[in-house]
């Protein structure tokens, strides 16, 4: 990934969903910060893009400083039956490469897919996060609820 020399102006930055060429921006290496990702093959990548993009309620943001993604987040939107019909905002996968944390970048995607969310007419938008971020998630305004229980099929 290429390094951005200099300090990072807020107006430099830009929030935008998700497109085929933020591959060769640094997208996959922004992915490694949360698991290794940059390995998968280009092929591979290609469908599963076209895969996500297919599908208009599951929608990745991405943050985008001087040509080079240095962050992300996918918002699942879910249609409920209970509420009415209500619809839920999920999202997953909140990153920001580690040279760009603490510059409020996260925080930044985050009031943006609050807001994508409520646009799509979600009447709440949940995640789930390690006790070590709990507070960045906090301070924006979400709120403890309940507990995550996972089970791994692999």
């Amino acid at each position: 990934m290429k390094k951005i020399k200099g300090n990072l102006k807020m107006d430099e930055l830009i929030i935008r969903e998700l497109e085929k060429e933020d591959f060769q921006k640094g997208f996959l290496d922004t992915l490694d910060t949360l698991r290794k990702t940059s390995s998968i093959k280009e092929d591979k990548a290609l469908e599963v893009f076209n895969q996500i993009k297919s599908n208009p309620k599951h929608i990745i943001i991405v943050a985008e400083v001087n040509g080079i993604i240095v962050g992300s987040t996918t918002l699942l939107i879910e249609p409920k039956f209970i509420h009415e019909g209500g619809i839920v905002g999920h999202i997953e996968d909140v990153v920001v490469s580690k040279e760009f944390q603490g510059k409020k970048i996260g925080n930044k995607i985050i009031k943006y897919v609050l807001e994508l969310a409520k646009n799509h007419g979600c009447y709440k938008t949940i995640l789930d996060c390690s006790d070590d971020v709990k507070a960045f998630y906090e301070e924006i305004g979400f709120k403890y609820h309940s507990n995550e229980l996972r089970f791994n099929h692999i």
